[in-house]
Parts: C-alpha cells; structure tokens; sequence
C-alpha cells in the first residue's frame, strides 16, 4: 500500500507499545485522527468501546471500513474542518499518526476538544512535542505551549525512531500525552484575544516583550512595570499565569 498525503504508517510492535501507553478500557469511546491502513484502530477497537476514525483519503477509508469490526465508524472528512466534538462523546479520549504536514494546525484545533475529551495520545514529529511540552524558559516554549499549559498537563511517555514507522520518515517522532484539566490554570475571559497577544509578544523571539508588544499593544507594553513584569524579559521566561494577567489588563484597559 502506498503512501497517501505524507502519512507514515505504524508497524505492529510500535503499536503495542502505544496501546500500553493509552491504556484503553472496554467502557471507553475514541476519537482517531488519520487511521490511515488500520493499524491502530484495529487493535484499538479490539480494546474500546467504540472508535471513530476521521480519515481523509478515501482509498484508505475505503478499505478500512471494509475490513473494521462493527463499533468502529470511519468518518470521511478533513480533521482540519469537520465536527470534531460532534464525533466524540462527552469524556471520550483521542487519539491519533498525524500527518507532519498538518501537526501544528491539529493540535491547536485539538486543544478546542478541552471541554469534552478527556485526554489526547497522539503521534507527531519528536520537535513538535517538544515545543508543546516545554517549560517556560526553554528555547522550544512558544504558542501551543503556553496554550496547551492553560488547559492540560502535557508530558511525552513515549519516543519512535524512523523504524518504527513504514515507509521510515526523516524525523524522530514523540507521543504526546495531553491530560485535560477540569478547569484552566489561570482565568481567560477572552480566549480569541489571549491568542492574539501570544502573536504579538512571540512574533520575533530574539526581541524583548517590551519591544513585541510596542508595536501591537502599546498601552499594554508601558503598564508592564505597574503588572510587575520585567519588560526585558523575553516572551518564552513568561508563564501561563504571567500572560493571563497580561491578557486580563489589556483587556480592562
């Protein structure tokens, strides 16, 4: 079988070795992103409740519901568009081999699940977990670290070299292992402008966040001192608590 949108399949042992680390249970619901041949949902659905698959490529699609037990449901569709809370029950867990190509992108729509997923095991490029696990401080802390830090507990349990995959790609790939919390760690009252000032104050890292945010939030960047924060501090020594602060004075401005 070949290779469809850039998709680099499991091979058995690695999958085992990832069904230790999600642990799934017979009174379990799962949402999978890019099942691709199967080699996951499979043994997955053999484990769980129900699965259902979001795959994009028909051919795939196609066969693997050909060959899929009767809980497993196989949703044709983009990942990056369609429904994904309408798939997945309340509490349901998430799994997923993302495509390279798209990783970044799926994971902050991911992130939108916080409400309704328990949790999330998914695949991507060793750098990518990386930067989504890093502490503040770290040269990989950005974004979907602060974001993600915001609502979940994110470690990586597991590492795959290239073979552990077919055909083997050119990277190292990670698990990410995204525990929802019940509540966020600090109070965001405008989700859309909390990002928007991540833009503003990671938008050149070599800078300081006094200097990012002049240009997008002046008002914000003079009242830094008043906040208690350093403004030649860079954004990537900032914690989530620290930007929610940020984020609530820009705000009340």
């Amino acid at each position: 079988m070949g290779r469809p949108l850039g998709q680099h399949f499991l091979r058995p042992a690695a999958v085992e070795r990832l069904l230790r680390a999600i642990l799934p249970r017979p009174d379990e619901d799962f949402l999978e992103i890019g099942p691709g041949a199967g080699a996951l949902t499979l043994p997955l659905a053999g484990r769980a409740r129900r699965v259902v698959a979001v795959e994009l490529d028909a051919r795939l699609a196609d066969d693997l519901e050909r060959r899929a037990p009767a809980n497993v449901r196989i949703h044709r569709g983009d990942a990056l568009a369609v429904d994904l809370a309408g798939l997945l029950p309340a509490g349901g867990r998430v799994v997923g081999n993302l495509p390279y190509y798209v990783s970044s992108p799926l994971l902050r729509r991911l992130l939108d699940l916080h409400g309704r997923a328990r949790d999330l095991h998914v695949m991507v490029q060793d750098e990518v977990a990386r930067r989504v696990a890093s502490p503040p401080g770290s040269k990989e802390y950005g974004i979907l670290s602060v974001l993600y830090a915001l609502w979940a507990d994110v470690t990586i349990p597991l590492r795959f070299g290239p073979g552990s995959f077919r055909p083997p790609p050119r990277v190292s790939s990670a698990v990410l292992r995204v525990r929802f919390l019940p509540h966020p760690r600090a109070e965001v009252e405008d989700p859309a402008g909390f990002e928007r000032l991540l833009q503003a104050a990671f938008a050149r890292r070599r800078r300081t966040l006094e200097n990012n945010l002049r240009e997008a939030a002046p008002g914000l960047a003079r009242r830094l001192p008043e906040l208690g924060i350093d403004g030649a501090r860079r954004a990537e020594t900032l914690s989530v608590v620290e930007f929610a602060r940020l984020a609530a004075a820009e705000g009340g401005a």
